[in-house]
This record gives structure tokens, C-alpha cells and sequence, in this order.
């Protein structure tokens, strides 16, 4: 009996192994890194490496193989544009977009390491000038086996308030490498049609899809927006293949037509966003984009807005005397959204994971700033 017992656990041992092999999404930890295969072969590696600024993804792959990120060696401008990403600006004025302030990953927990999803959870410290965190990221980040990547981020706040100012430079995105960039040979449409990237930068919507040729053969990059976020979030899509995704900068992305609405937490008190990026061959038709962002929708819990609800009767508007018309004052000029690069080359980086530039010309050394009714305002890319 102990005989046929010991053979009964060796085939469920062996049945397990060989389950876990055939799983279409792996996650193996490795030291700094986190590697992630697709049926068995390389999809991403997560960078955790306390040498570095933040964690990132990078490389991250098709499904056949070619690699839709941009390369970390001698990149040509912004070299904190690091594969994907979570970071933002002046977070109670520490600067982590522009790599000013440390993220500092502190644990990888998988979750699931083989399935579909595959699941990990990291957690990243955003340190401030003293080295204590001024809040603490804590992101599930699942993988599914047609590369869709759901993230789930939790921020909290430390022993103080914090304030996530109004800035388009966050939160989470992508950096695409070149030829698929729209100044080139790329295309921008989002969930209702709308396309190119100056008719979507700064603009709510369900999903952007941002797709072109490399090597030939077209690829996309979706970035998608839960409805269970505290509110809608604008896309940084340029077309120079920056793409990213963030609640914050009513004022930045509206040319200050729309008043800035800064997140404030009580120490100790946390928000929660839900974001999607979707990676898939062919334009967004071909890489069945919409019903990507269906998948979405469901795995997160979250359910599309009714498009079919009732307009609230509006009341009548009650008749007020007119005062005489005074001659109308010329309309200001406002400045043009930023939608072509700007900035000249800076010096690369020639690591393969490579550390923070200091010399970007969209980052000027950080200064002792105070904080007033006349702020000065940074412009950066």
C-alpha cells in the first residue's frame, strides 16, 4: 500500500512539474530581475537593481519575438523613457518622472508564477530628500498569455501628507522604439476613431492604440483606463513614441483652460488606479483592440459606462434682466500643446541598464524651490 502510495505521489509531483512547464505565462525571479516568458519563450524582465532609479520593464517582446521597447543603449533623448514604467512628477515637489527622487523597490512577491494570468506584486518605496518614503507603491501586476498586462497600483501615503501635483508628466506608460513612433511611420486612434497624436494628447478616453512597422511587420502598443479609477485619466502621447497614461493634469494637458486638481492624501491614507496596456501585432482592427479592452473590463471587475442612460430633465432657466453689453475684451492666446519634440539630443547612456542622465534638457537641476502664489512652473517633455 505505502509502495503504490509513494508511485501515486511521484506521478502528482511530476504531473504538477509538467503543468507548470506547459503554463502559458511564467514568472521567474532571478536576483534583481524578474523574468517572464510566453510559451516558453522571453516576453519581459522586470529591473529591480537598487543601483537604478526605478523598476522598469525592459525588455519587453511581441509574440514573435521583436522587441517593442525602446533600447536603454544611447537613446536619443529621454533617457528616463525606460520600456514600461510607473512613475510622476513632483510628488510633494520631488520630481520621479525626470528620476530627480528615487523609487526604490523593497519586495517582489509572485503571486502565481505559472498560468493565465501570471501573477507578481511589487512593492516600491518613492523616497524623499531624507531617504524615508513619502509614499509607498504596491502594484499586482498580472500577465496574460496574449499580453495583456493588467496593473493594479495602491499608493499610500507615509508619516506626512502628500500631494501628487498637476503634471502630464506620469504616470504609467511605455517608451516605443523607433520606426513604430507616428513622426515616422506610426499611427494613434482611439476607442471612438479619433486619430494622431495632437487630436488625442491630453484627452479622457476608454483607450488609445498606438501602432506602426519595425522590421517590416506592424506592432501596437494599447494603453486603457478603468472606469473604477477616482477619475479619468489623460494620455501623454507624443509623436516621438513617448506614451503614457495619469489621472493627474486637468491644468497641464488643458492648456490651463481647466482649473489643477492635485491628489491630496492625510498620512497614512491610499488611493487605487487601475490601468491596462494590451501588446499585439497588426493595427488596432487586426489586433482585435476592442475586444482586448472587453477582457480588461472583466478580469479588473470593472463594467463600461451605460451609453444608453437617460438625460436628467434640466430645469427651466429663469428670466434674469440683461445688463447693458460692455464691448468685448480681445481674446489671450494659448499657447499649443507641446506635441512635437522640442528638445535637443542629450548625452546617452551607454549601460544596458543603465543609471540616471543628469543632462537631460527636459530636467534642469533640481533647485530649492518655495512654494508661493507665483511658482515658477517647469516645462518639461
Amino acid at each position: 500500500m505505502k509502495i503504490l502510495l509513494s508511485i501515486l505521489c511521484l506521478f502528482v509531483g511530476f504531473s504538477s512539474v509538467a503543468d507548470a512547464k506547459d503554463a502559458p505565462v511564467q514568472i521567474t525571479k532571478n536576483g534583481t530581475k524578474v523574468n517572464v516568458t510566453i510559451a516558453g519563450k522571453p516576453f519581459a524582465t522586470y529591473h529591480t537593481g537598487s543601483d537604478l532609479p526605478k523598476p522598469f520593464f525592459s525588455p519587453v517582446r511581441a509574440a514573435d519575438g521583436t522587441i517593442i521597447t525602446r533600447s536603454l543603449v544611447d537613446p536619443e533623448d529621454h533617457p528616463h523613457h525606460k520600456g514600461i514604467w510607473v512613475a510622476v512628477d513632483e510628488v510633494n515637489e520631488v520630481d520621479f518622472w525626470a528620476e530627480k527622487g528615487k523609487i526604490k523597490n523593497s519586495e517582489v512577491k509572485v503571486i502565481k508564477a505559472a498560468g493565465n494570468p501570471a501573477v507578481m506584486q511589487v512593492t516600491n518605496q518613492w523616497l524623499g530628500e531624507d531617504g524615508k518614503p513619502i509614499v509607498t507603491e504596491t502594484t499586482v501586476i498580472s500577465i496574460y498569455a496574449n499580453r495583456l498586462l493588467t496593473y493594479d497600483i495602491t499608493f499610500k501615503a507615509g508619516d506626512k501628507p502628500v500631494v501628487f501635483e498637476d503634471t502630464k508628466e506620469g504616470l504609467f506608460g511605455i517608451r516605443l522604439p523607433n520606426g513604430m513612433r507616428e513622426k515616422e511611420e506610426g499611427s494613434v486612434e482611439n476607442n471612438t476613431g479619433i486619430k494622431g497624436t495632437k487630436d488625442n494628447w491630453g484627452k479622457p478616453t476608454e483607450w488609445i492604440d498606438y501602432y506602426g512597422p519595425l522590421h517590416g511587420k506592424l506592432y501596437g502598443v494599447t494603453l486603457m483606463d478603468s472606469p473604477q479609477n477616482f477619475k479619468k485619466s489623460r494620455y501623454h502621447v507624443r509623436n516621438y513614441g513617448l506614451f503614457t497614461i495619469s489621472p493627474f493634469g486637468d491644468h497641464s494637458y488643458t492648456n490651463k483652460k481647466s482649473p489643477a486638481d492635485p491628489k491630496h492624501l492625510k498620512a497614512g491614507g491610499t488611493f487605487n488606479l487601475k490601468y491596462g496596456l494590451y501588446i499585439h501585432e497588426g493595427n488596432t482592427q487586426q489586433g482585435k483592440v476592442a475586444a482586448a479592452y472587453q477582457q480588461f473590463l472583466k478580469v479588473t471587475g470593472s463594467k463600461p459606462a451605460d451609453k444608453k442612460q437617460t438625460a436628467r430633465p434640466q430645469p427651466k432657466a429663469k428670466k434674469v434682466s440683461v445688463a447693458p453689453k460692455k464691448p468685448a475684451a480681445p481674446a489671450k492666446k494659448v499657447a499649443a500643446a507641446p506635441y512635437e519634440e522640442k528638445s535637443a539630443p542629450v548625452k546617452p547612456i551607454p549601460e544596458t541598464e543603465a543609471v540616471s542622465n543628469p543632462d537631460c534638457n527636459c530636467c534642469p537641476a533640481p533647485v530649492q524651490r518655495r512654494r508661493g502664489l507665483f511658482r515658477l512652473r517647469r516645462n518639461r517633455q
